[in-house]
């Protein structure tokens, strides 16, 4: 039986294993709210990255003591770095994890940055544990031996687990254009996370990011530009389609009298799905929405006031079946 309500991470951490390991099955319906920032490594001044990768590009991995595990001493150097600033810009209370699949990696960074507000392991080490922040090093680099590589880059549980172990931010740390050259989830957690380089970000290419909450379905569209004509001859032209709201998609976000207001269009259930649970769980996610901080092309600084779920029937019905929603 799967699991498929997901109430942990951020959605754009989950939204990462969600299509790979779970074919977009996954339910992501974690609470923003009560999560703890994520921190802006690079002093940029914008929303801090929830998905973010610290670039060693000059790293070289090598064995360990003994000659056994693998270790990267510059990939480690930068580990140090980021957790360092962590503690110095998150609350007291927030939690922070550090995993690698490698135990002389592991065994290198608990010497430095461990202790009661830092947790150091392997991915094993925290198989149904979470952290607020998680920083991963996977330390293999293109100096790594095919075979050990090869072995990392196609653990697809192992990744899994690091990715999913945090709540609030996830930060990469290793050689971004090796990862890069990797496939599955190492290379859509490179193509997904913002690239910073020792505090300035850089440039690159970001993979579109799928929808969490809203499933493709051909309908929505057309249903999108008839609620936004019938907004637009009650005078709002100023909105926002596809906006991202606390990692969670919406069909669109608008400023009206009352605040900021988000559409939710109700599709309704996908064959097979229990009809009642649908409407549960879509209920749940505009429930989430309510006094998150909005703004952008479509509404003025401020948080989200009102949620409008619209089933699809009443948007087919025509503007005054529709009119008394914005009522």
């Amino acid at each position: 039986m799967l699991l498929d309500e997901h109430y942990r991470c951020h959605p754009d951490i989950a939204d990462v294993v969600n299509g790979h390991c779970y074919s977009g099955a996954l339910e992501i319906l974690t609470d923003v709210r009560g999560q703890v920032l994520a921190v802006d490594l690079m002093d940029a001044g914008e929303t801090a990255p929830v998905l973010a990768w610290a670039n060693v590009p000059s790293g070289e991995s090598a064995r360990g003591p003994g000659g056994k595990s693998w270790r990267n001493p510059s990939e480690g150097d930068a580990v140090t770095e980021v957790v360092r600033e962590l503690l110095h810009r998150l609350p007291e209370t927030a939690t922070i994890g550090v995993v690698t699949p490698f135990r002389a990696q592991k065994d290198a960074l608990d010497r430095i940055v461990g202790g009661d507000r830092v947790r150091v392991g392997t991915v094993h080490a925290f198989q149904g544990g979470q952290r607020d922040v998680m920083v991963l090093s996977p330390v293999a680099t293109a100096n790594t031996p095919p075979r050990t590589a090869h072995w990392v880059a196609s653990q697809v549980n192992l990744w899994n687990v690091a990715i999913t172990r945090a709540k609030s931010q996830l930060i990469t740390v290793g050689d971004h254009s090796y990862w890069q050259q990797q496939t599955g989830l190492p290379h859509l957690l490179s193509s997904r996370s913002v690239l910073w380089n020792r505090g300035r970000a850089v440039d690159a290419h970001q993979a579109p990011v799928p929808a969490p909450g809203l499933r493709h379905d051909p309908r929505r569209r057309d249903l999108t530009d008839a609620v936004q004509q019938f907004l637009a001859s009650r005078g709002v032209v100023e909105l926002e389609r596809d906006a991202m709201v606390g990692g969670q998609r919406i069909d669109l976000l608008f400023t009206a009298a009352a605040g900021n207001i988000a559409v939710l269009i109700d599709t309704g259930p996908l064959p097979g799905r229990d009809p009642a649970r649908h409407l549960r769980l879509l209920h749940e996610r505009a429930s989430q929405l309510i006094g998150l901080p909005s703004g952008g092309l479509g509404a003025k600084a401020g948080s989200v006031e009102r949620v409008l779920r619209i089933p699809a029937w009443r948007v087919l019905a025509g503007p005054h079946v529709l009119a008394p929603l914005f009522d």
